[in-house]
């Protein structure tokens, strides 16, 4: 039953019910009728409690952190698959529909936990990359502005990770390989031009591709 105190009309709690398909979740019932669902973190925070009464502001306050409550869970979702970065919690909260503050203060919990961290996410992109992919620092910068990687983070992680002599290595690996495959029955300048397209599109620079093409083939 509705009451009122101080011009606040406050409303009952007459019933909370654990959902069937989900024990963590609850159904609030104000005033014999549904009202909303919350998370049981939600439920405890807030003292959810069969009998109390509560405010409009209340209410909407208990909504808005049931709100907050999901787009956490949502991001932590996520991250449960894969790292991720920044820019791409954001962009996937964004298009589930949650509102930008909403969306803040998840990355703010997030960093909170070192849940996220660029820097970290960008060093095990950047090793993956150079590692298992042997790609070049073209595509790496490519692939890390793609994840919403800030120029200042992308540079100082080439800085401490890139190796001039390693990548030129990996280059020549590379080369190698698809002249020995892809490549091995075409006429040599035919194999110059396709590997070092090749090399281009994996993203070595065009004096290391010399260098590694007139290793391998000979030549100028």
């Amino acid at each position: 039953m509705a009451t009122k105190i101080k011009g606040a009309i406050m409303r009952e709690i007459t019933a909370i019910k654990a959902q069937r398909k989900n024990k963590n979740r609850f159904n609030v019932y104000i005033d014999d009728n549904f009202a909303f669902g919350v998370h049981e973190d939600v439920l405890i925070s807030h003292n959810l409690t069969v009998g109390k009464e509560l405010s409009a502001d209340y209410i909407e306050k208990v909504i808005l952190a049931e709100e907050q409550s999901k787009a956490n869970n949502y991001a932590l979702k996520l991250l449960s698959y894969r790292a991720r970065s920044e820019h791409e919690i954001k962009s996937q909260l964004y298009q589930k529909g949650y509102e930008s503050s909403i969306i803040e203060e998840t990355v703010r919990y997030l960093k909170k936990y070192n849940y996220i961290d660029d820097y970290a996410f960008a060093k095990a992109l950047v090793n993956d990359e150079l590692n298992l992919k042997q790609s070049g620092e073209a595509l790496i910068k490519q692939k890390l502005f793609q994840k919403g990687i800030s120029k200042e983070i992308i540079q100082s992680v080439l800085a401490e990770l890139l190796d001039e002599e390693e990548s030129l290595a990996a280059c020549i690996k590379l080369a190698e390989k698809k002249l020995n495959t892809s490549y091995r029955d075409d006429a040599p300048i035919d194999k110059m031009r396709k590997v070092a397209a090749f090399l281009q599109r994996r993203g070595y620079p065009y004096s290391m591709i010399k260098k590694a093409v007139r290793g391998l083939l000979g030549g100028d």
